[in-house]
């Protein structure tokens, strides 16, 4: 897709030859739905099926109400160690769960279904979806066997007991798993995970039935950008029907617990400018309870099942900035920390009044609008300046340091706006600012009118865009500014750089393959920027450097294992980088760092705390001193602190950093 071509938010009319093969009439000429975003809130841990010794974990699942409770069929299997995934072959028998009501209290009945190899060779047992008809209940699931990859049927007339249809597989394909049953039009509508013909796309397949059983020759629904061997990025398919749109749910994207949603007048054909917003779970199921909807969730890194409400909004949501707390030296070098408050989200700030003994002020408000995480900008005099995002995506403001180390009032910088900016320092002083818009269908960019100056030239809107994230920006050594953005739905990363110190700008190049979030980017003492981005479900992180200072790339690395969100760099002060990897779930925090500025990766360490879960990917700054410091917000609410013992030496331990309650946010998805 071209980074700086426009999108239509929402696509435009159905087919209504596709539409009328189900008996529904022509589609509406609207082409942009009721709600414009979707969304949730946060999500509720209402059910663990571990039992006493034994950690398990539910993963694809299916949620059916009858007889005035709820029934819950999953994927059930033994949680790995931190950080590492379970064998999913070993993924053999669905668990079967009931409440009165979403949130409990569940009650755990013996297994609905167990693998049996004597079925047409049945192998495992993935991803149950259960429909009634008829007065029969009918569970659709994924079987692999020795003819390859199977959508299976067993039917039950009380949830219990459940039997296979004795005629075996309804079909097979090359990845067919995740099956999705809905009615439409008075005909049955089958969504699947699959493979293109060649094996190259990750697609969303479609089948019809009259009767449940037999199935017609396959469509495609959906059909991702990205190519290759990547991780599927189409799983757990789910359609859903609001106002006569429909509303398709797929993941894992923006990393391992996320799923993203694309809205269509047609159930036959969605494409990533149909995109319309996006839910930070994994395995995400959406239903009602006729009043009420609900979106649940459940993974491999998780312990059982979780609940958020849905929301259908008219506007998207702005999105986090990539750090959580941020944290920057200040005008009298002090470092500095800003994060928002648990309760009103109003911004907070505390500053270390003396390095050498590593001494900190009390939490303090530092007020203005705070929708997001702020980003921070350092000019060439030492003075700090706050980038904000007011709440709703509303405007961009933004705070400057004085000299004397106080603070010039708050002034508006421009809006409406997506996220807060990405910050660069040009080559002749001047901070620049890369901003997304509303939706991601746009980047703008603005800069000082000369350094340290608190004018700005005008806003220009055309620098770049749709972007499926917001960007990032470094210095080269020679001064020119790099900008790095994930393409909507992350089918690549883009750049675009001064072709001069603080000149013009090179049209957008692709940098990379695939990502699952936004990349982070930092220089080392070698002078060369290190680029690190995860694969589209979080199964990894990779790393890309510069051949040469300010010159030409090496070609992508591995760097760590699964993986939240790309993950943080530091530069020590010998200038060798320091590399901070979460996993999903907030358990394992990895550490890694280069053996020499710009050269190999130690293999690394673990650098979390045992217990302690971590909402988001670290923040990571150096003191005046030179020792770097690692900020960790917990999903309390609470931030953990750790740094080194002396410049580009050994950790401390992990301490409180101060008692303030802070918001949990995740980093760099949108900010609900």
């Amino acid at each position: 897709m071209d980074p700086i071509s426009r999108r239509h938010v929402l696509r435009g009319a159905a087919s209504a030859g596709a539409l009328a093969l189900l008996g529904i009439g022509p589609a509406n000429a609207a082409t942009v739905p009721p709600h414009q975003w979707i969304g949730a809130g946060p999500f509720a841990h209402v059910y663990d099926p571990s039992v006493p010794g034994r950690r398990r974990y539910l993963n694809d699942h299916t949620l059916i109400k009858a007889g005035g409770r709820w029934h819950l069929f999953s994927i059930v299997g033994d949680s790995a160690p931190p950080g590492q995934s379970p064998d999913s072959a070993t993924e053999v028998a669905f668990a079967h769960a009931s409440a009165p009501d979403l949130h409990g209290p569940w009650t755990t009945h013996a297994h609905a279904l167990t693998v049996d190899p004597a079925y047409f060779g049945e192998e495992h047992l993935w991803a149950p979806h259960v429909v009634e008809a008829g007065g029969t209940f009918w569970m659709f699931y994924a079987a692999g066997g020795q003819g390859g990859a199977a959508i299976n049927l067993a039917t039950s007339t009380d949830l219990f007991t459940w039997t296979r249809v004795p005629s075996g597989p309804l079909f097979r394909g090359l990845a067919a798993r995740d099956p999705m049953v809905l009615r439409i039009g008075g005909r049955w509508l089958m969504y699947y995970t699959e493979l293109s013909g060649t094996g190259s796309r990750h697609v969303v397949s479609f089948r019809r039935s009259d009767d449940l059983v037999h199935w017609s020759e396959p469509g495609i629904a959906f059909t991702d950008e990205s190519t290759g061997a990547t991780a599927s990025v189409t799983e757990s398919p789910g359609v859903v029907e609001r106002d006569g749109w429909y509303y398709l749910f797929i993941g894992p994207r923006n990393g391992y617990d996320g799923t993203d949603v694309f809205a269509s007048r047609d159930p036959f054909h969605f494409t990533l400018d149909d995109y319309a917003g996006h839910v930070p779970g994994h395995a995400v199921e959406v239903v009602t309870d006729g009043q009420e909807w609900y979106a649940s969730a459940a993974g491999w890194f998780h312990r059982g099942l979780y609940v958020a409400p849905l929301h259908w909004r008219d506007t998207p949501p702005p999105w986090q900035s990539m750090d959580n707390p941020v944290a920057a030296l200040d005008v009298d070098g002090r470092l500095t920390v800003f994060a928002l408050d648990a309760g009103d989200r109003s911004m907070l700030r505390r500053v270390q009044l003396d390095p050498e003994s590593d001494t900190w002020s009390q939490w303090e408000a530092f007020g203005g609008p705070a929708g997001a995480v702020p980003t921070l900008g350092r000019n060439t005099d030492g003075r700090l300046e706050v980038f904000s995002l007011a709440p709703g995506g509303a405007n961009l403001h933004h705070r400057v340091q004085r000299p004397d180390g106080g603070w010039h009032d708050w002034e508006e910088l421009g809006g409406p706006a997506g996220a807060a900016p990405a910050v660069g320092r040009n080559a002749d002083g001047r901070l620049e600012v890369f901003a997304l818009s509303p939706g991601g269908t746009a980047i703008a960019r603005r800069r000082q009118w000369s350094p340290g100056s608190l004018t700005w030239d005008p806003w220009d809107a055309a620098f770049g865009g749709p972007a499926g994230a917001p960007p990032v920006v470094a210095a080269n050594a020679d001064g020119r500014l790099e900008v790095f953005a994930l393409s909507p739905g992350g089918s690549g990363i883009f750049h675009r750089w001064q072709e001069s110190p603080h000149g013009p700008w090179a049209d957008w190049s692709r940098f990379g393959t695939a990502a699952g979030t936004a990349p982070r980017v930092a220089r080392d003492g070698s002078g060369r920027l290190t680029v690190v981005a995860i694969g589209p479900s979080g199964l990894a992180a990779f790393h890309r450097r510069q051949s040469a200072p300010s010159g030409g790339w090496d070609d992508w690395q591995w760097l760590a294992g699964w993986t939240t969100a790309a993950p943080t760099l530091v530069p020590s002060a010998d200038g060798r980088l320091e590399a901070f990897a979460l996993s999903p779930g907030g358990e394992r925090l990895s550490h890694r760092w280069q053996l020499t500025p710009g050269g190999s990766w130690h293999s690394g360490e673990d650098f979390g705390e045992p217990g302690v879960l971590l909402a988001a990917t670290p923040t990571a700054a150096a003191d005046a001193t030179g020792r770097c410091h690692v900020f960790a917000v917990t999903t309390d609410g609470r931030i953990r602190t750790r740094a080194q013992a002396q410049p580009s030496g050994g950790w401390q331990p992990w301490t409180a950093f101060g008692d303030r309650a802070v918001a949990p946010v995740r980093s760099g998805g949108p900010a609900y």
